[in-house]
C-alpha cells in the first residue's frame, strides 16, 4: 500500500470516528434533554394529583364535620362547576 493510500485510509478513519464521537454527545445531549421534560412533566402531575387530593379531603372533612352536602361543599370551595362530576365520583 502506497503512503498515499495509507493517508486516506488514516484519514476515512479519522472521519469515522469523529462521526462516533459527534452521534454519542448528541445522544447523551438528547437523553439529559429528555431526563429534564421527564422530570418537569413528572414534578407538575404530582403537583396536580396533590392539590385534587387535598381538595378531597377538604371536601370530606366539610361534609363531615360542617354537614354540607357535596355540592354545598364544592360551592364553598368554589370549584368549577365542570369539575364537580368527577370530584363526585372520587368523593364516594
Amino acid at each position: 500500500m502506497s503512503e498515499k493510500e495509507e493517508n486516506l485510509n488514516y484519514a476515512a478513519l479519522l472521519n469515522r470516528e469523529m462521526e462516533i464521537l459527534d452521534y454519542k454527545s448528541m445522544m447523551k445531549h438528547k437523553l439529559e434533554e429528555g431526563e429534564k421534560k421527564g422530570r418537569e412533566e413528572g414534578r407538575e402531575e404530582g403537583r396536580e394529583e396533590g392539590r385534587e387530593e387535598m381538595l378531597i379531603d377538604n371536601l370530606s372533612n366539610l361534609i363531615k364535620t360542617q354537614s354540607f352536602t357535596v355540592e354545598q361543599a364544592l360551592s364553598a370551595l368554589q370549584v368549577p362547576k365542570e369539575q364537580w362530576e368527577s370530584l363526585k365520583a372520587k368523593l364516594k
